[in-house]
């Protein structure tokens, strides 16, 4: 199953993920999703959620570091329609503001 997919619009890089995002797969997500997000022009890169199933620690790991990958790189992460039970993940971690356009950087 491709796990990733890349579109773009006027104003951003767009990611699509789908299926389980796992510590099996968290390695090759990172290096692709990365060098897609350097190689791009865009200020911003959006990661679309709603194709997801299910996402370990290690996914949010993910997540977090490719936030940081951004701002280092002058670019913004914004996470778009993650799925209820990956929505219900980030409210139990306290990270759905962290991840919110303009959210908090600590």
């Amino acid at each position: 199953m491709n796990r990733l997919v890349q579109s773009e619009t006027d104003q951003a890089l767009v990611l699509g993920l789908s299926g389980e995002i796992i510590m099996d797969v968290v390695p090759e997500l990172k290096v692709a999703i990365e060098g897609l997000a350097q190689a791009s022009s865009k200020a911003e890169v959006v990661v679309d959620l709603g194709a997801v199933t299910f996402m370990d620690s290690s996914g949010v790991g993910l997540l977090l570091g490719l936030r940081r990958f951004c701002q280092q790189r002058d670019k913004t992460l914004h996470l778009a329609n993650p799925a209820p039970p990956i929505k219900k993940l980030l409210d139990m971690l306290r990270l759905t503001e962290y991840f919110a356009p303009g959210g908090r950087a600590d």
